[in-house]
């Protein structure tokens, strides 16, 4: 774009040479050392040659322009040599290089090793002389940086795209973007000092930027890049490229916000933390991460209103398991930091008002309520943690319950396993008892799974490889089917009710899961 920007410049600027220079050295500040730069360099030689061609000036500035894209890791670095060899032969030695630059080429040289050999005929002073000795040096000039760039052009060959486009970058592209960005990132920053292109040096950062013009899509680049200046030092300029990925290319997208939140929070930057997790919070559709990050940002911050208050919104905002995890996580924060059991036990309600069939929510009440309970002695009664319990667990099977029956079974399970392991008393069991006949719960295999539906069962395996056939109470051993004898016997959908099955029968008879075989 830029060579397209340029070409009317000189027609529209004629009488204004430094103004056209401005534009050209505008241009060659973004672009001028990228591997594809050619077309801008050659219209500001073009256009040099042209205005000391019509002054019939000397073409100093062509030289230097020439000089100074001979520093670059251009593609075609060698043709611009060749063309510099063929516009030297009819210059003189002080177009080429100006006197005072002549010293300090040579001293350049000599620092880098590459100082050339110096023959008699270069020893004096006259026109010929001197033409010899400064065509020699910027020779020699031309080799070092053919050396000193051939690894930066070996890893810049294979790239092909070097524009934006909406398309994803291809894995092979990104690939060679990638070799050429860990090479860069190796190489020592700063000048080399060259006197002739004071901006001869290998930038990283300049070769991120060129990354990000194909690669604006990929969200890794921007982290790597942000992650790179940062180590550097450079803190603004990294702030400065995570506002550009996450307010412009990546917007819409939590992980960069989030990531955007977490670099402000490192550098003390918390309002503008606040703000990006606030702009996740607000993306469609609520995302649990989004309300964890704001939460958690303001306990990190002291701010405990705050984090009540990110909890209070992502109720209102979350709905099914993203809603029962972050209330788990919540009412654990008020009860272990905060020490506010209370608290955590209203926020897991006001979730379960808002979707009272969510049994997940009853699962993190529940999990809320028997944090604190302990074994009761006998005839010691029952603590207030067990009798919220419990009181939890009436609820949950109650006839009125808005939980679908199986999961009224299931919570009355539980509930037995509560009085098992934590009633103080006898009488707990008969009262048990009674919260079932009163919640109308039949708690046999025919009310999960009826009996036409459930196919002769497999056999249950025992350790010596026999089994016998749970169903017919004992009977004859006989060898256990192989799993490919079994998956050719019955049908998947035999097979899945078989295992549901089982797992019925021995919750019921007091075994954990697990303890059927898998077979």
């Amino acid at each position: 774009l830029w060579p397209l920007s340029g070409a009317p410049a000189p027609r529209h600027w004629a009488d204004e040479p430094e103004r056209v220079r401005g534009l050209f050295e505008r241009a060659l500040q973004y672009v001028g050392s990228d591997y594809a730069a050619d077309g801008i360099w050659d219209k500001y030689i073009a256009y040099e040659s042209a205005v000391a061609e019509a002054a019939a000036a000397d073409m100093g500035r062509v030289s230097a322009l020439y000089a100074r894209v001979l520093a670059l890791p251009l593609r075609l670095h060698d043709v611009y040599w060749a063309r510099f060899a063929e516009f030297a032969a009819t210059r003189t030695a002080s177009e080429l290089l100006a006197a005072e630059s002549e010293a300090a080429l040579a001293s350049f040289l000599t620092r880098q090793g590459a100082h050339p050999v110096t023959t008699e005929e270069m020893r004096g002073e006259d026109e010929g002389a001197r033409k010899l000795r400064v065509y020699a040096l910027l020779e020699a000039r031309y080799h070092f940086y053919v050396a000193f760039h051939a690894p930066r052009r070996a890893l810049e060959e294979p790239i092909r795209r070097r524009y934006y486009h909406v398309a994803p970058l291809p894995a092979a592209e990104l690939a060679a973007w990638r070799r050429l960005l860990s090479w860069g990132a190796a190489q020592p920053t700063g000048h080399v000092c060259d006197p002739l292109e004071p901006m001869a040096e290998v930038l990283p950062s300049f070769t991120y930027e060129r990354c990000l013009l194909p690669g604006a899509s990929v969200r890794s680049l921007w982290k790597e890049y942000a992650l790179f200046l940062e180590g550097k030092g450079a803190v603004e300029d990294a702030r400065g490229v995570l506002a550009r990925a996450s307010g412009v290319f990546f917007r819409d997208c939590a992980p960069m916000l989030l990531y955007h939140a977490q670099f402000e929070e490192a550098h003390g930057g918390l309002d503008a933390a606040r703000a990006l997790c606030a702009a996740t919070c607000a993306l469609p559709p609520p995302a649990i991460d989004a309300y964890l990050a704001a939460a958690n940002l303001e306990r990190r911050a002291g701010n405990t209103d705050g984090m009540r208050a990110a909890f209070a919104a992502a109720v209102d905002a979350l709905r099914g398991e993203p809603l029962a995890a972050l209330v788990r996580h919540a009412a654990a924060v008020e009860r272990k930091l905060c020490g506010d059991h209370a608290r955590g036990v209203a926020l897991i309600e006001s979730a379960i008002a808002r979707e009272p069939a969510n049994e997940l929510l009853w699962d993190a009440a529940l999990e809320c309520a028997t944090s604190a309970v302990v074994p009761a002695a006998a005839g010691a009664g029952d603590s207030p943690a067990y009798q919220a319990a419990a009181a939890l667990l009436e609820r949950m099977i109650a006839a009125d319950s808005p939980l679908p029956p199986p999961a009224r079974r299931r919570a009355w399970l539980r509930y037995q396993r509560l009085v098992d392991d934590y009633a103080g008393s006898v009488d707990a069991m008969r009262a048990l008892k009674r919260s079932r006949d009163e919640a109308g719960l039949e708690l046999t295999l025919d009310s999960e799974v009826p009996e036409s539906a459930v196919p002769k069962p497999l056999p249950k395996r025992k350790p010596n490889g026999m089994s016998v056939d749970v169903s017919m109470g004992g009977g004859a051993a006989q060898p256990s089917p192989s799993p490919q004898q079994a998956q050719a016997q019955y049908t998947p959908e035999q097979l899945a009710q078989y295992q549901q099955y089982y797992a019925q029968y021995y919750q019921q008879q007091g075994y954990g899961q697990g303890y059927y075989p898998q077979q």
